[in-house]
């Protein structure tokens, strides 16, 4: 079925100059060639500044029946792992491979500094987490370089860039939002909160959220560090205070909440001068990326597939 994501290449894309040499990675992210633009799923290596960072990169498969001489845009989508986590652990946990096959979309799967300490491996969000925040690391400049790369190499519509992320990688996708607006059209974070202290999007971006209210990780009410624009009222006033930024910023009112199933509710605001905000409260969900394979209430949302259908209307 085409869907607005489904898009082709019409050309071979070059291989990028910032290829380094091997550094490791797990079994299953050596799929294919390092730093391969081809279909299929490959891990690639970015200078950023002085550093050596690397993501795993999934390309869909090309459309054989379309001429050499057509190049259509596609949608990028980086998903952000949580804190002790990987680029290939998120890219299992997600599925999002094979969305993207079925929906036509690239996603890159980023990999946060691995430091020591009791997270090896995390992400500055800003007042969080970890040694990746205690040592500045430039996380948004890897996320910004990262996009940057994949556009100069593949069709990339570049206003239907998206950031996705679990847990730290959730307030890192908050961050980039905070800092990279005019370069991504919206977000989805999953178990996150916004530990950006000095949030200032350059321009609206749409966020869809998913938290279980038993989230011990990442509180529901998690405080926001930066306050919402303006008051929020009605509806609003009784979601996270991370959602209350996002709905203030984006000029959101009114807004409506529709029960899903018997432990999952939205909360939508479509009136907005921005862009649209979004919430799924899990009741009694915890700290866990919710899917159809996990256990109730969880299961009552495919998180993947809900990001990826909000993104689509994007």
């Amino acid at each position: 079925m085409t869907t607005r994501w489904s898009v082709r290449f019409g050309q071979r894309a070059v291989v990028t100059l910032a290829i380094l040499s091997s550094v490791t990675c797990s079994p299953h992210s050596l799929l294919g060639p390092s730093g391969s633009w081809m279909p299929g799923t490959t891990p690639h290596f970015i200078l950023v500044g002085r550093t050596t960072r690397s993501y795993l990169l999934h390309v869909p498969p090309r459309d054989t029946g379309v001429a050499l001489d057509t190049l259509a845009r596609y949608p990028l989508l980086l998903v952000l792992h949580g804190s002790c986590s990987g680029a290939d652990d998120i890219r299992q946990t997600t599925g999002m491979d094979s969305l993207s096959d079925a929906n036509g979309f690239i996603v890159a799967y980023p990999q946060g500094t691995d430091g020591s300490g009791l997270f090896p491996s995390d992400w500055n969000g800003g007042a969080c987490c970890g040694e990746a925040a205690r040592e500045h690391v430039d996380d948004v400049g890897f996320i910004a370089a990262v996009m940057l790369e994949i556009s100069h190499n593949l069709p990339v519509d570049s206003s239907r860039v998206f950031v996705a992320g679990f847990s730290s990688g959730a307030i890192m996708a908050y961050h980039a939002a905070c800092k990279l607006a005019p370069m991504i059209n919206a977000i989805a974070v999953v178990s996150g909160s916004l530990q950006d202290a000095s949030c200032a999007p350059g321009k609206a971006v749409g966020v869809i959220a998913v938290h279980g209210t038993s989230d011990s990780e990442v509180p529901y009410y998690d405080a926001a560090l930066t306050a919402p624009p303006a008051p929020v009222t009605g509806i609003a006033s009784e979601l996270p205070p991370s959602v209350q930024f996002w709905v203030a910023t984006d000029g959101c009112s009114g807004g409506a909440t529709n029960q899903q199933s018997p432990n999952v509710v939205r909360t939508s605001f479509s009136s907005c001068t921005g862009a649209n905000v979004m919430l799924y409260t899990i009741q009694g969900g915890w700290h866990e990326w919710p899917a159809a394979t996990s256990d109730a209430p969880l299961s009552q949302l495919d998180a993947s597939r809900t990001i990826v259908a909000y993104f689509e209307s994007r």
